[in-house]
């Protein structure tokens, strides 16, 4: 698996390079193919142009006094111009008189031979054209050539093609033998300098792997640079980091849910045990032990719906969002609050506004907050609840007039447990503001909390419907 990565970008670039590598000498050769059909036609076109011009001057000349040539003058006309402009090795002219032909002694050897045997092929007038032949491809250009107004001969002038694609043919192999020759060293090149490139990220991969779970705390090496390979390992110990900052959080979680457990369990499981030692004429005594028995009972039922809320509020299953009528809220929490018998604790009337949330989890929120602040608090402390409506929301504030928390108890009062000072050593804050929080977030609201020396103040604020 270590070399799986350096050979799929070993063979991509390899590929890439002799595709890149053919396409250019499949280039090279078109591009040699065109520019010698160029340069044949223009040859092509040259000799139509100067027999065009040249051969009606000569007819002319071996005319007799009368201006006209009879047949045996008009072939030594055309043998005498032919003399002078021989073929060459590029093109091959036919003249055409009536039905004789007269060509030239020189040309490409296939073409002489072709028109010995009459298999030259056609043209069309004034169209330089490709066309086919035993020889091979041939180009073709014919033009009729005009003396004193009348047709006297018919010019055409061929040139083969196969010299050109042969000329191609050869530098697609020249350049194809070379490509390859420079593909196997690229390829060398490329082999040595992407394990030399890769060797990070082998080493990134054997420190990932070396990272235990049961120890988050070592991390990989960082190279230096700013390359890809030390962002990736900048990125994995800050993934670390992450993990086990929340690892850290779910074992002081586990052990405060353990401990917030276990005490009620101990004092219940001890007054139980009490129960069974006590007899008939000890009934007062064994209606207070079951009381305190059913007290921690309640508190362990508590904790539990506590830790149901927080997981219901986190992926906000269980809430049903809707209108909320501000007074009918306010109402229920009266109703809660008198049912807990706590006193000085002053619920003032709410202004009649509707807010979007869910009625029952907004008043267990609520309750949440007054409940942690009798608790939190010495007895006799006042805590007061007021409604308004602020900026588009509706404003539910619980306020006390407690000592208030320490700064740093503030910014982690939201998580589970956590443990205050105000409480003493070994007491925490219990479940209570982080299901505020988790509830109140997952009926789109937000929870503010402000504590200093004048006491602690919590406010859930809910969006107001119009």
């Amino acid at each position: 698996m270590r070399g799986s990565l350096f050979l799929r970008i070993a063979a991509i670039a390899l590929a890439t390079l002799a595709v890149t590598m053919l396409a250019a000498a499949l280039l090279t050769a078109q591009l040699i193919r065109v520019e010698q059909r160029q340069d044949l036609d223009s040859v092509l076109r040259r000799e139509v142009s100067a027999l065009a011009l040249g051969l009606p001057d000569q007819l002319s000349a071996a005319a007799g006094s009368d201006g006209t040539a009879d047949a045996a003058q008009v072939d030594r006309a055309v043998q005498q111009y032919l003399a002078l402009h021989p073929g060459s090795q590029q093109h091959l002219t036919v003249i055409t008189l009536g039905s004789r032909t007269v060509s030239t002694q020189d040309g490409p050897p296939e073409l002489v031979e072709l028109n010995r045997s009459g298999a030259l092929p056609p043209g069309v007038d004034g169209r330089l054209l490709t066309v086919s032949s035993e020889a091979g491809p041939l180009r073709v250009l014919r033009t009729p050539v005009v003396s004193r107004g009348a047709q006297v001969a018919v010019v055409s002038v061929y040139g083969p093609l196969a010299p050109g694609l042969d000329q191609a043919r050869q530098a697609f192999v020249r350049i194809g033998l070379a490509s390859a020759a420079g593909l196997v060293l690229g390829g060398v090149v490329l082999l040595l300098a992407l394990r030399k490139a890769l060797r990070p990220v082998h080493e990134l991969a054997d420190a990932a792997r070396s990272v235990d779970l049961r120890d988050l705390s070592s991390r990989v090496p960082e190279p230096g640079g700013q390359d890809e390979v030390a962002a990736t390992a900048a990125e994995f110990n800050r993934m670390l980091d992450r993990i086990h900052a929340d690892e850290q959080k779910r074992t002081e979680l586990l052990a405060a849910i353990s401990h917030e457990l276990r005490t009620p369990l101990a004092v219940a499981r001890g007054h139980l045990e009490l129960l069974e030692t006590l007899g008939p004429a000890d009934g007062q005594t064994a209606a207070d032990t079951a009381a305190v028995a059913r007290r921690e009972l309640d508190r362990l039922g508590r904790i539990v719906d506590d830790l149901t809320a927080l997981n219901a509020g986190a992926d906000g299953t269980a809430v049903e969002i809707g209108p909320v009528f501000a007074p009918d809220v306010i109402d229920a929490l009266r109703d809660r609050v008198a049912g807990l018998g706590y006193a000085e604790v002053e619920i003032l009337d709410a202004p009649p506004v509707v807010a979007l949330g869910d009625e029952d989890r907004l008043t267990q929120a609520l309750l949440a907050l007054v409940v942690n602040a009798r608790t939190h608090t010495p007895p006799g402390t006042p805590v007061q609840v007021r409604t308004e409506a602020v900026d588009g929301h509706i404003e539910f504030r619980v306020s006390d007039t407690g000592p208030g928390l320490a700064p740093e108890v503030v910014d982690r009062a939201f998580e589970p447990f956590v443990t205050t000072k105000n409480l003493g050593p070994g007491r925490t804050a219990g479940l209570g503001l982080s299901v505020v929080k988790a509830v109140t977030e997952a009926q789109g609201g937000t929870l503010e909390l402000q504590s200093g020396a004048g006491g602690t103040a919590g406010a859930v604020l809910l969006p107001l419907i119009d």
